[in-house]
């Protein structure tokens, strides 16, 4: 790439690396990509506080720094937390970021000739939409997560809310400012494109699995005399753990059967006071991982859970390319697009999701086809290397917004 076609580039994200979670994953890698393309790219983010909702002990008292990623530059901005834990408490905090990185977008941020926003949350739309104005910068919306329709379906708020409808005409206001809209699947650009977004400016570019990293070998497990299944990852209103820790309870005589859960978020105390209060001694709660531990724990157990809440059905989690990965079986509760990927990929299982007894049977299903799942594990290794490398899929994301005007 000449120097007369670099751009200043500007990514709007709520999460940032350290953050362990599939946003900063995806955002991270897109950054470095455009940045590996001679771009100059500056992430503009808060202090990291994901899973805990506090902020991460070596960035606490900083009201403001700046930082690099290799050649990425991260400006970070504190702002006014609220006690963490409650769902209201998040979304405060997720206000109060979005109106300090505006005014940051509004007088600290330099030249820029591309905004890009990454959402959830909605909120990080804000910023991205002034600092496209300030600077005249063409807009590119990276979707995550369809809203509101996200939010409809999980219950936590009705179709026909004020708070609906204003989020559906600001939502319509941000697609048609953008040059392009990005969708992480199929299903969820199809509800892109039912909003009117021309399907030229609808780009389709899914998660993945970054190759970079270390994987751990995956040793045979019929050897151990427990069957130990995993849960890696946030806790919160998609996953419905309780489930999970329903079917725990329904298989708590069997001795040969082990769950492990790992994680924090939203619902990770109430979890783990449900675990203590029922007796689950069947259920191992190990706390926050880190990225190579979460990877770690998955290569050396026999099954992984990947639950989410039945009304999302344009969602792939991404604890489903770290399973494919290293090679872990799963056990897949969900409807739409998540299932036609597991059965693509033919490694494990599907049940239905929020049925507890469903989840138990599958567990025990898969305890009695354990040469079946590991052969169908390592089809899903070479599946995702094939179809899902993070790397790949987000440098071809980068040549697209390097070529736009």
């Amino acid at each position: 790439m000449t120097k007369a076609v670099r751009k200043e580039i500007a990514i709007f994200s709520q999460f940032y690396d350290p953050e362990p979670c599939a946003a900063s994953n995806r955002v991270a890698s897109l950054a470095r990509s455009l940045a590996g393309r001679g771009h100059y790219v500056t992430v503009v983010t808060g202090m990291p506080t994901f899973p805990k909702g506090i902020v991460d002990a070596s960035y606490r008292g900083i009201k403001g720094c700046v930082e690099y990623d290799g050649p990425v530059r991260i400006v970070r901005r504190r702002a006014p937390l609220a006690e963490p834990g409650a769902l209201a408490s998040r979304l405060r905090n997720w206000v109060s970021l979005a109106l300090v990185l505006t005014w940051t977008a509004l007088v600290e941020l330099r030249h820029t000739d591309t905004v890009i926003v990454s959402s959830p949350p909605i909120t990080m739309a804000i910023p991205a939409l002034v600092a496209s104005w300030r600077h005249a910068a063409t807009l590119v919306v990276d979707v995550r997560d369809v809203f509101p329709e996200m939010g409809v379906r999980l219950g936590v708020w009705s179709s026909r809310s004020l708070v609906v409808r204003a989020l559906d005409r600001f939502v319509k206001l941000l697609y048609a400012r953008a040059a392009i809209v990005v969708a992480v699947t199929q299903s969820a650009r199809e509800s892109i494109l039912a909003r009117g977004v021309p399907p030229q400016r609808v780009v389709l570019a899914p998660n993945g699995f970054d190759f970079s990293q270390e994987i751990k070998p995956r040793g045979r497990r019929q050897q151990r005399r427990t069957f130990e299944v995993a849960y890696a990852g946030n806790m919160g209103l998609a996953t419905g753990l309780d489930m999970v820790l329903d079917a725990a309870k329904l298989l708590l005589d069997r001795r040969d059967v082990r769950f492990v859960l790992a994680g924090g978020g939203l619902d990770a105390s109430r979890l783990v006071e449900r675990i203590e209060r029922e007796r689950l001694t069947n259920v191992r709660f190990l706390g926050v991982l880190s990225r190579p531990e979460s990877l770690e724990l998955l290569a050396e157990s026999d099954a992984a859970i990947v639950p989410l809440h039945a009304g999302l059905i344009d969602a792939i989690p991404s604890k489903m390319f770290d399973a494919l990965a290293v090679g872990c079986p799963m056990i897949l509760s969900a409807r739409g697009e998540a299932v036609q990927l597991l059965r693509a990929s033919g490694c494990g299982i599907h049940v239905e999701p929020n049925d507890a007894r469903a989840l138990a049977g599958g567990i025990e299903r898969c305890l009695a086809e354990r040469d079946a799942l590991e052969r169908g594990a390592l089809a899903g290794q070479a599946f995702v290397r094939e179809n899902f490398d993070r790397e790949r899929i987000m440098r071809g994301l980068a040549r697209e917004i390097g070529a736009l005007a």
